[in-house]
């Protein structure tokens, strides 16, 4: 079984001409749990829901995933606004409460008995939290671990905290800029990872969107991955989850790190062409082994 812990949101999205795609099932657990679902159906959330969570919603979920993990609050579920700009920059808006944050924050009492043989884990957490999942779940099948950071971790305040967690999980994931901000430094991919590295980090992948991403590992290798392209892209929101969620299957299924980037950057391409973190999944394999080739060939080129 492979489990994403973390949050579900639903999204209001306004785009630069006005329309509006309201009620989007969002969150960062959701894409990442998604991006798994691209290679494995043993796929299962651990995360907390509202009473008003719509019943649509709640099917589709049950569709996709394992939802034992999965708990309900007398609480409206968090909502946000994704606000597009015409420049293509996106603004995140909560409409929760930030008081009631705390209440959606997934609990060490949440994983269900049944999920005692996990093989990964995708964990988005604050710092602080780290450490007591770590060790509950290492009980748990010893899963590969992969921390996504919250961006409101990635702060140069927050780096003596963050630092001490990058021994104790597998890979560490934050995109270029949250890296940039962590570390001050507005350094190209290469030397975020090095610093990584140094303080610990077995695995570390920096995320660039279109561009692509970087990895690196403690044992010198440094891989260039390129971005897998698609015919339109509709909605960046959430790729960088399913590219996480997409490695932590590649990671657990193959020794090889290519492969296993290669299926994060297909996982990253599906997550494009809709709104919403939910995709068809029809035809989902034959689909993705087309892309995963294209990726294979594109990553040869660049390494």
């Amino acid at each position: 079984m492979f489990i994403a812990i973390g949050y579900v949101i639903i999204d209001d999205i306004v785009l630069p001409d006005g329309t509006t795609h309201m009620g989007c099932l969002g969150g960062g657990s959701v894409h990442a749990v998604m991006g798994m679902r691209v290679w494995s159906e043993e796929v299962g959330l651990v995360a907390k829901i509202g009473y008003d969570f719509p019943s649509d919603l709640d099917e589709d979920l049950k569709n996709l995933f394992d939802l034992r993990g999965v708990s309900r609050l007398d609480k409206k579920t968090m909502r946000a606004w994704q606000l597009f700009e015409p420049d293509g920059t996106r603004r995140e808006t909560f409409k929760t409460d930030p008081a009631d944050f705390h209440f959606f924050n997934p609990s060490l009492e949440e994983i269900p008995v049944a999920y005692d043989h996990l093989r990964g884990v995708h964990l988005h957490c604050s710092s602080d939290e780290v450490s007591l999942w770590v060790e509950r779940l290492r009980d748990l099948g010893d899963p590969f671990i992969l921390w996504e950071p919250l961006q409101v971790e990635c702060l140069a305040e927050k780096r003596a905290d963050f630092m001490r967690m990058l021994p104790l999980v597998d890979c560490i994931s934050p995109n270029l800029q949250e890296a940039q901000s962590l570390l001050e430094m507005t350094a190209p991919p290469h030397d975020l990872l090095d610093e990584f590295i140094r303080n610990g980090a077995g695995m570390a992948v920096i995320r660039e969107g279109a561009s692509g991403s970087v990895f690196a590992n403690s044992d010198g290798i440094y891989i260039r991955v390129p971005a897998v392209q698609v015919e339109r892209i509709i909605d960046q929101t959430g790729a960088g989850n399913a590219y996480c969620g997409g490695l932590v299957v590649g990671s657990v299924l193959s020794d090889d790190p290519h492969i296993a980037l290669c299926r994060a950057a297909v996982s990253a391409s599906f997550a494009l062409e809709q709104f919403g973190a939910l995709f068809p999944v029809e035809n989902l394999e034959e689909k993705a082994k087309t892309r995963y080739d294209l990726c294979m060939s594109a990553m040869q080129l660049l390494n």
